[in-house]
């Protein structure tokens, strides 16, 4: 029984932890120039609104960026979508898959 309290410790520890770096991500995702805003829509499914998505971004280095950065500054570990969106229309720019 004791052995089965310390896991659960543990694991919400963990837990705690993996939600503090993806909102820690979040903040440092909507101090990016062009970026709007930034939320996780599922655990599978990041979103970011551009300010002006007609601006010529390069959307895969871009998503490369924040899936690679998430990993190395904010222990997120890979495994969902970002979904670039237009502020304007609120449709999807387009896809990165951060696996």
């Amino acid at each position: 029984m004791k052995k089965l309290l310390e896991i659960l410790v543990l694991g919400l520890l963990l837990s705690s932890n993996a939600n503090a770096g993806r909102q820690d991500m979040i903040s440092a995702l909507k101090g990016i120039p062009g970026v709007a805003d930034a939320s996780w829509a599922q655990d599978i499914s990041l979103w970011v609104v551009m300010t002006d998505p007609n601006a010529g971004h390069n959307f895969d280095q871009m998503g490369s960026m924040i899936c690679n950065g998430a990993v190395s500054n904010f222990s997120v570990s890979k495994g969902y979508t970002i979904t670039f969106w237009n502020i304007y229309t609120k449709k999807p720019i387009t896809k990165f898959q951060c696996y």
